[in-house]
């Protein structure tokens, strides 16, 4: 059995590689992810999958984590995801996501974002 934090580093793996099939392979089917300020949370595996894919002027995502800490069936990560647009800009994004396990697989995911000024 992995630990969590192994999950969570593969999810950020998958993420890198816009490996958006083996992002959903570890979440449960019914999985639900909040981002903290949105009025209702994403529901299920096929919904997140939607709701990953980056729009259309978007060249890449980069996240960076810069730290996890487990404790028994949540892990939290924090770091920073770079989005490179078409137009050459890019958006800074600092995050802290929770992630709440069933098992071996991310059942909720509580996202807390802000745009921060250039790379973190």
């Amino acid at each position: 059995m992995p630990s969590h934090k192994k999950i969570v580093e593969q999810y950020f793996d998958c993420f890198n590689r816009q490996d958006w099939k083996g992002l959903v392979a570890l979440v449960t089917e019914n999985v639900v992810r909040q981002e903290v300020g949105d009025p209702e949370p994403t529901r299920g595996k096929s919904a997140l999958e939607r709701n990953m894919h980056p729009g259309p002027d978007v060249t890449s995502l980069r996240g960076r984590v810069t730290r996890i800490v487990e404790e028994g069936n949540v892990a939290i990560a924090e770091g920073f995801v770079q989005v490179s647009k078409k137009d050459g800009s890019s958006i800074h994004v600092q995050f802290c996501t929770v992630f709440e396990f069933e098992g071996d697989l991310i059942g909720r995911l509580t996202a807390y974002t802000a745009v921060v000024p250039g790379p973190g």
